[in-house]
């Protein structure tokens, strides 16, 4: 399973589960639409650092990063490529 389904299917499981919202796909708001909250982004941001070797600086955590599947794939295989 490569980084975007393993964040896609985490997001999934962990903060819509059986509410998928119409039209969901990794372009799909999850702030706007409510599927993260602060604490969602908190917790997010642990799994990441855990699963993925990777450390949030205190500039990365923006809406921006956490807007969609793709601004996280996005910016993980930055943080990545710069560790």
């Amino acid at each position: 399973m490569n980084l975007a389904q393993r964040l896609r299917e985490h997001i999934f499981n962990h903060y819509i589960k059986d509410n998928e919202p119409e039209g969901f796909n990794d372009d799909y708001n999850l702030i706007d639409e409510g599927i993260l909250d602060s604490l969602a982004v908190m917790n997010l941001i642990t799994w990441l650092e855990k699963h993925y070797s990777i450390e949030f600086d205190e500039g990365d955590i923006v809406l921006e990063n956490f807007s969609s599947v793709n601004a996280l794939l996005d910016f993980v295989q930055h943080k990545r490529a710069v560790s």
